[in-house]
């Protein structure tokens, strides 16, 4: 399992971070159709590149990947998940009248990334636990 973690490890920085573009990332949540789609394309662009490293094309594996990252990003629960854990969020880094207000949505940047991050990366390890 060791090895298939790491490979599901890089296909989600691959999909995630390499193959996304700005108008993918900035209207994925959007309620609109664009939003649906960009998320939808992105979503599919994603377990493309994740099932390339694990090496797979197991439908059941292909839905494991693909319908909680397209509801990850479409509802962009690590926004609901910081609000409900009182966390950083950018809504109050931009209200923020501190001096160091550029610091706090730089570093909010980081928390968000790293908790959306961490939320398709517990549905990765779920789907290679159990699927694998």
């Amino acid at each position: 399992m060791p090895d298939a973690f790491v490979a599901i490890l890089l296909g989600h920085l691959v999909g995630d971070f390499m193959l996304q573009g700005k108008h993918m990332a900035l209207t994925k949540s959007e309620r609109t159709w664009d939003g649906f789609w960009m998320c939808t394309l992105h979503v599919a662009i994603y377990t493309a590149a994740v099932c390339a490293f694990v090496w797979t094309i197991d439908p059941i594996f292909i839905a494991a990947v693909a319908v909680p990252h397209w509801l990850i990003d479409r509802y962009s629960l690590a926004t609901w998940w910081l609000k409900l854990i009182r966390g950083r969020t950018f809504e109050s880094a931009y209200l923020s009248t501190d001096k160091f207000r550029e610091f706090d949505i730089a570093f909010t940047s980081i928390v968000y990334t790293v908790t959306d991050s961490t939320m398709h990366l517990l549905c990765l390890w779920a789907a290679i636990k159990y699927l694998m």
